[in-house]
């Protein structure tokens, strides 16, 4: 185990030395860039003008050996069009000119993981505002990925994802996933705003070796703070198999249809600091699964007939929110802003599915949700989330409750540390709920599915450094070391107690992509043995974060 130890932890420091060797100076005392700037009394005066200037990959190209790489990237690159960002801001020409709404569309702007605002100045002309935006445009086509192994199991997907195509701000994605069961392929397309409206289109298909999936989305959503109005409709079936586990082996699968259609109209303002918004939701849920196929010693509790659920919910939801934005660096990625809402909001929907427009059975629903945000000035924030939803007959029915927790203290700009928990409960559950723990999802010492039931709680803390970043304004690293720690009940868990363990790993990414993505390279020993006595290390490779 010292061995392994030993090149786990060259492997995480890594970018140390590859920083050294490309000459990269060390990491410097990296503070939010003033982006947002104002000259002279512009609040509540008129927009008169807003000039657009975006700019390529590296504009103006850096100096230096590798210029010619630099403009290599500009010419394959196709720039994102002046029209493009335009039908993209909050803000247009005639409306009252806030820095409220100024720093809202930096924030949106960003959102998009295509571009990032470089600039946003207004500056008053006699009695109006000009706005100048200046953006600078991020590597948008990029392979995603996620490869893991445990128990002599692996599990990939692979995705090729052009987020702006043309320079027109659509989107488009190819997906390949690989588990032992299974092998599915899936193809999506999003536009943020069609014909340059608000409007928003997303059209998703896929199959497999067991089942397929469609799904369309057009709405025009609360696109702004102040949005007054919202609507739109979502539809998607899938076919598939269910599979619930136990000790990380399939002990249960059923075969699974479910169709969905959702219509719902919102209205909503601000009012001083918070903003308000009613909901209006007529939910349509058609589920259908087939009698189980049980493994031998699979949990009694797994076991069920053909089941065939018809829902027809009308509902209305109530939003207070309460916004407070926050700007960090070197949290969850290693270079650019990330906006951390630190405010309030609380969700409160009820409704009711009568037998009357076919739905199985007179049903009430309830569902509630909690964020709050706190801060603690420039060393660091806390985040939580609370949400339950239940249906309602002559008692429960799908009642489900999720905690989640974070705190995150940056003791200087490139370390910072990150402790996050999640909890998890059902009562009367569907058959096909099963919360899943293991590998990249927060237990990386353990196989993919090493720990699955009804409830569970798991916890993580990981230490992060960025030992490099932007070097040559190609490459940024960073090091991590973690530890994590789970526990499930129920069906499934075969009575094992809690899964502790810790590891290393090497973090790169991409400063001019627009992925928003990390490359995490972990290798994790759990700290006690396995159920079934195995103590070797877990190796993941991927580009998400699951926490």
């Amino acid at each position: 185990m010292s061995a392994w130890a030993g090149r786990a932890a060259r492997s995480a420091f890594l970018g140390v030395g590859v920083a050294s060797l490309l000459g990269a100076a060390p990491v410097p005392a990296l503070e939010v860039p003033a982006v947002f700037e104002s000259f002279g009394e512009t609040e509540g005066l008129p927009i008169r003008r807003i000039e657009i200037v975006p700019r390529d990959l590296y504009e103006p190209l850096p100096p230096g050996g590798l210029r010619p790489l630099y403009s290599l990237a500009n010419r394959l690159h196709i720039r994102t069009r002046e029209k493009t960002v335009r039908d993209l801001l909050l803000i247009a020409p005639g409306q009252p000119w806030s820095e409220t709404r100024g720093r809202e569309t930096a924030r949106a702007l960003r959102a998009l993981r295509i571009l990032e605002p470089t600039h946003l100045v207004a500056r008053r002309v006699r009695d109006s505002v000009d706005v100048r935006v200046e953006t600078r445009d991020a590597w948008t086509t990029a392979p995603e990925f996620a490869i893991e192994s445990g128990a002599g199991q692996n599990f990939m997907t692979v995705s090729l994802v052009e987020r702006n195509l043309l320079g027109l701000g659509k989107s488009v994605s190819l997906v390949y996933r690989e588990t032992p069961e299974a092998v599915t392929r899936s193809a999506s397309w999003h536009d943020p705003g069609v014909f340059g409206s608000r409007l928003r289109l997303g059209v998703t298909g896929g199959t497999g070796s067991e089942g397929a999936s469609q799904s369309l989305d057009i709405r025009v959503p609360f696109y702004a703070e102040d949005t007054p109005f919202s609507y739109g409709v979502q539809w998607n079936l899938v076919t598939s198999v269910a599979r619930l586990f136990q000790e990380g082996a399939e002990a249960a699968d059923f075969d699974r249809r479910i169709e969905e259609t959702e219509v719902w109209w919102g209205r909503g303002g601000r009012q001083g600091h918070d903003v308000r918004r009613l909901i209006y939701v007529f939910h349509v849920h058609d589920r259908r699964f087939g009698p189980s196929r049980l493994q031998l010693g699979a949990p009694i509790e797994f076991d069920g007939p053909e089941e065939n659920l018809h829902t027809r919910r009308l509902s209305a939801e109530f939003h207070w929110w309460r916004p407070r934005f926050s700007e960090w660096r070197h949290v969850e990625r290693l270079g650019g802003i990330e906006d951390v809402d630190l405010g309030t909001s609380i969700r409160v929907t009820g409704g009711f599915s009568p037998e009357a427009l076919g739905a199985t059975a007179d049903e009430g629903y309830g569902a509630a949700r909690l964020d709050q945000g706190i801060a603690a000035g420039r060393r660091g924030f806390g985040e939580a989330s609370l949400n339950v939803s239940s249906w309602l007959r002559r008692e429960p029915r799908d009642l489900a409750a999720q905690a989640r927790g974070r705190w995150v203290t940056q003791f200087e700009p490139h370390r910072t540390l990150v402790l996050s928990a999640h909890a998890a409960t059902g009562y009367r559950v569907a058959r096909d709920r099963q919360e899943i723990v293991g590998g990249l999802n927060g237990l990386r010492a353990f196989g993919v599915r090493e720990l699955a039931g009804q409830r569970l709680w798991r916890f993580n803390a990981e230490h992060r450094w960025l030992v490099a970043h932007d070097a040559f304004d190609l490459v940024s690293f960073g090091a991590v070391a973690f530890y994590d720690a789970a526990r499930a009940w129920g069906p499934g868990t075969a009575g094992v107690g809690w899964h502790h363990g810790a590891g290393v790993g090497l973090r790169i990414s991409l400063p001019r992509s627009g992925q928003d993505r990390v490359a995490r390279f972990d290798i994790a020993w759990p700290l006690e043995p396995a159920p079934d006595g195995r103590r070797e290390p877990v190796f993941s490779f991927g580009s998400g974060q699951a926490f």
